[in-house]
């Protein structure tokens, strides 16, 4: 699994850096003249404007399951894909901020100065890989939200296409160690 992820990283990482030679700008200067002003483009904002929310109710629900268990009680069943959802959108969350400080352009990078990689790429795409990897039945559901997110901030210029990569490959990889960190956890005969 490991080798798989470093292939995927490589591939991020040349995406990431094609898309930031080739496609950004073009893209921007596109969406900008062709959708930033319309209804279509409007509407998407509206649209996205909401999702804000997700990170603090992951982090309020974190904060409501620590206190449940400090009280003593024990989780049903169905709230394990909430909890998990909650912990991989929290970490992306956490990471996408430490990360920022890190990678971010120089300051004459316009209007997305400071935006790699994409929070909300890395947390809509975490919340759906810990989906995919947990639930079947929420699998299509929760990819297509993911992709709609990560499209949005494209289209409506909050982010450039390089940003998304970059956010999208954090988040997966995030997705998937929270649902591998929480299997390690569960198996009683595991190191």
């Amino acid at each position: 699994m490991f080798r798989r992820w470093l292939l995927v990283l490589t591939c991020c990482v040349i995406a990431t850096a094609g898309s930031l030679v080739c496609l950004d700008y073009p893209l921007a200067d596109f969406f900008a003249a062709h959708v930033a002003l319309t209804a279509v483009g409007l509407w998407l904002n509206r649209l996205l404007g909401p999702l804000v929310i997700f990170p603090v109710a992951a982090l309020l629900v974190l904060f409501a399951c620590g206190c449940w268990r400090i009280a003593g009680r024990r989780f049903a069943q169905w709230t394990r894909p909430v909890l998990l959802c909650s912990w991989s959108a929290t970490w992306a969350l956490a990471a996408e901020l430490a990360f920022k400080q890190i990678f971010s352009r120089l300051p004459n990078g316009g209007p997305h100065a400071g935006q790699f990689p994409s929070g909300t790429a890395a947390i809509s795409i975490a919340t759906a890989t810990t989906i995919w990897l947990i639930t079947t039945r929420l699998r299509i559901p929760a990819a297509i939200l993911a992709a709609f997110c990560c499209a949005g901030v494209v289209v409506t210029n909050g982010h450039w296409l390089s940003d998304v990569v970059g956010g999208g490959f954090l988040g997966w990889s995030i997705g998937l160690m929270t649902v591998r960190l929480q299997q390690q956890n569960a198996d009683p005969d595991a190191g």
